[in-house]
Formats: C-alpha cells, structure tokens, sequence
C-alpha cells in the first residue's frame, strides 16, 4: 500500500440521473452517455497512479447498477460506494474510508473534469502540507485534499450551497487557521455551454469524450 491515496467521487451514468443539466440540449441517455465516456477517460488516465506513489479509489452513488462501471476499473484500484445524504456527508464519508486505511495524505475530485491529468493529481500531494483545492471555473472546486491530521468535517456539514457559484469562497471562510493551496482552476462539465467549449480544449488523452463529441457534433451546434 502506498502513503498517498486518490479518490475519484462519482455518481453511476444511469439515465435520468445524472448531469440533468445537460439535458437542455440532450436527452437523458446522452447525458448518462456523457458521464459515462468521462469516467471511461478517467479511469484511463489514472490506472497508473500507483506507480507514483498514489493508490486509486473509486467512490460511486448508489442510484444504480454499478457493475458496468466496476468492471471498468483498472486491476490495481479499490471501489467502495459512498454513504450520506447530502453530498457533502458523502464526501466526508469517503475521505475518512480512506484515511482509516492509514493513508498519510488523501486527495478527492469529481469525474466531470475532462482536463484533470495525473501531472495536475501528483502536484495536489506534492503541494499540499494541511489543506489543497482545485478551484472549478464556475467558482466551485474540482478537488479537494489534505493530511491525516485534519478534518474537513466542519466544511462538509455545513450550510454551504453546494453547486453554486460561491463554493469555494464560502468553504474557505470555514478554513481561517490552515495551510491551503490552491491549484490551477480548472472547467467541469455542468451545462451544454461547458461541452461546446471543451470541444476545442480538450486534452489529447480524452479518447473517449473526444470520441463522442466528434460523433455528436451536431447535438452541440
């Protein structure tokens, strides 16, 4: 086992569920098809981690079949579904699995951020001495680590507004005392507009997006 693990925090595609916002323009299997090819890049990306020092976890929803997307997982990654009602308890609840398995440093994102590479993954461990984010382009953060000795419960049962434009900032007004290090900003993937605009600015290692948004050019016009 490593010292340093990685969680990839995601919900199943199921159709209907998942990246409901995207369907002002798509309909629900292409929004579950969307999810689905970003996981696929992402568990592509990340299968190597553990040859730098960084064990890989899976934490998925409980809204669906997750045996699809399991046997996508690479033959060293771990899988584990998450608990808790609001997704701030489910984050919480994943970062404290893995702390209990003795890990010196763990780092969480979600799967809706086509240009996370395992570069910008090793620079969240290398960084961070207490507290490290990823801030998101819509003012949210796409990651979020720290070390063992801290607990970020206090930011995740909280009243933050979780998906609006002021995340990060209230989550840092919880914060005042702690060491944190912010990344590069990064765009996830909420709205149609974000698909458009990833279309030109997606890395080369996104073979499955890529893929689909080339196949489904005319969805996005």
């Amino acid at each position: 086992m490593n010292k340093w693990a990685y969680i990839l925090f995601t919900r199943v595609p199921v159709e209907n569920k998942v990246k409901t916002r995207l369907q002002s323009l798509l309909s629900g299997e292409e929004a579950a098809r969307v999810q689905q090819k970003m996981l696929q890049d992402s568990l592509k990306k990340f299968e190597r981690l553990n040859e730098f020092g960084i064990d890989l976890y899976l934490a998925y929803s409980d809204e669906g079949d997750p045996n699809h997307l399991l046997s996508l997982l690479p033959k060293n990654a771990h899988a584990f579904q998450q608990q808790g009602e609001t997704i701030g308890q489910r984050m919480n609840d994943a970062i404290k699995t893995v702390f209990a398995k003795n890990y010196e440093k763990v780092v969480l994102t979600g799967s809706d951020i086509p240009n996370l590479d395992t570069a910008i993954i090793q620079s969240a461990f290398h960084q961070m001495r207490e507290i490290v984010f990823g801030p998101s382009l819509d003012g949210g953060y796409y990651l979020v680590g720290c070390t063992q000795s801290i607990d970020l419960t206090p930011i995740f049962e909280t009243d933050i507004s979780w998906g609006k434009n002021n995340v990060l900032n209230e989550t840092l007004q919880y914060l005042p005392d702690f060491d944190i290090v912010l990344l590069p900003a990064l765009q996830d993937i909420d709205y149609p507009d974000d698909l458009k605009l990833m279309r030109h600015e997606l890395k080369k290692e996104n073979h499955f997006l890529r893929y689909w948004l080339e196949e489904n050019r005319g969805l996005l016009e």
